[in-house]
């Protein structure tokens, strides 16, 4: 996966969604992914993909700067090979989940998670990615 990959997927997914602003994506590994999980949701295991909000503007240029999103290379290859799908598509849904919550949206309640998984598949299907799908927590 290429960056000029991963940010036409952030783009895409942030621009379905109106929203204008940067984001970091950070890959890491399961060790660190569950350290965060743990700090700062007081989850105890390693997940997929977690998103940090942040509503700042970079003083200098005026851009919004969105937030962070970490995913667990190790935990997606995991899935996506228990799923029987390639890592591409994994991280691709990975990337989307974490812009839209960037974007404001949550899967707090049934209708908030129809919601999301319903724009989450259109932006991954509109990308061409067919093995879309909702993340796991395997």
């Amino acid at each position: 996966m290429t960056l000029s990959c991963i940010r036409h997927i952030a783009k895409s997914s942030l621009s379905t969604t109106q929203t204008d602003g940067d984001v970091s994506i950070i890959f890491t590994n399961n060790t660190e992914i569950h350290n965060l999980n743990r700090d700062f949701r007081d989850v105890d295991a390693p997940t997929d993909v977690l998103s940090f909000p942040s509503d700042e503007v970079d003083p200098d240029s005026g851009v919004r700067y969105l937030g962070d999103i970490v995913i667990s290379v190790e935990k997606a290859a995991t899935q996506a090979k228990i799923a029987g799908k390639p890592l591409f598509d994994e991280i691709s849904m990975l990337i989307v989940h974490g812009c839209l919550h960037l974007a404001g949206f949550d899967h707090s309640s049934d209708e908030q998670r129809d919601e999301m998984k319903k724009l989450q598949e259109s932006i991954l299907a509109n990308l061409g990615i067919k093995n879309y799908s909702w993340p796991e927590e395997i």
